[in-house]
């Protein structure tokens, strides 16, 4: 795997378009009489340790565990009409913490969809979007009703999307995407299929895993 695909340098981004910008919404948008002063950087976000710690996934063969066995991630995004999710399968890049000589690991995933609709309409709007996936490890027993439970291996995340431009950066896309759906399948794909198709990578800034034995 080429780290460098990690977060977004991909292999042909001539003519890639610029990250689009968030949009307030329409109701607290006003023209200003004057130059607006440029906004101070933001402060680091302080992620909250996780209320049980012992559950918490933490070494990056575990959590890398948890992306190869899932075939669906879901993607909390935002438009004008309000928050909703769209489950969607997905490729991905990884990287361990010694090769990057990083403390974590880091992760890009890569989806694709039609060019229009409401999910590619929010992509473009708002590239802030939340990741979740999970792997479903059976039911616990217990010896009454509340007592029972189920076991799952999860990972949530944030990042930022990315609409792939160029067409060998896309074909890279899909075939990261093919190569962990199907990796024994062919997959050729064609100028013209590229053409119709938005590919989009997620740079996932901050993850964790969680497990329930």
């Amino acid at each position: 795997m080429d780290s460098q695909n990690i977060p977004a340098i991909y292999p042909d981004t001539a003519g890639q378009a610029p990250t689009p910008q968030p949009q307030q919404p329409a109701a607290t948008q006003a023209a200003p009489a004057v130059a607006a002063p440029q906004a101070a950087p933001a402060a680091p976000v302080a992620h909250r340790p996780m209320r049980q710690a012992g559950r918490q996934l933490r070494s990056a063969g575990q959590l890398h565990d948890v992306v190869e066995a899932c075939q669906t991630v879901r993607i909390a995004c935002a438009d004008e009409e309000g928050l909703f999710i769209v489950p969607m399968s997905f490729g991905y890049d990884w990287a361990d913490p010694e090769e990057i000589d990083a403390d974590e690991p880091r992760l890009a995933l890569w989806v694709h969809s039609a060019g229009a609709g409401r999910k590619a309409d929010a992509f473009d709007r708002e590239p802030r979007v939340a990741i979740e996936m999970d792997v479903q490890d059976g039911v616990i027993a217990g010896t009454y009703a509340c007592a029972y439970s189920y076991a799952y291996r999860s990972i949530m995340g944030t990042g930022t999307i990315h609409r792939i431009q160029g067409t060998e950066a896309k074909r890279y896309g899909l075939t990261r995407i093919m190569q962990h759906l199907a990796p024994e399948a062919s997959a050729g794909f064609t100028d013209q299929a590229l053409a119709r198709t938005n590919i989009y990578c997620i740079d996932i800034d901050h993850f964790t895993g969680k497990q329930r034995a």
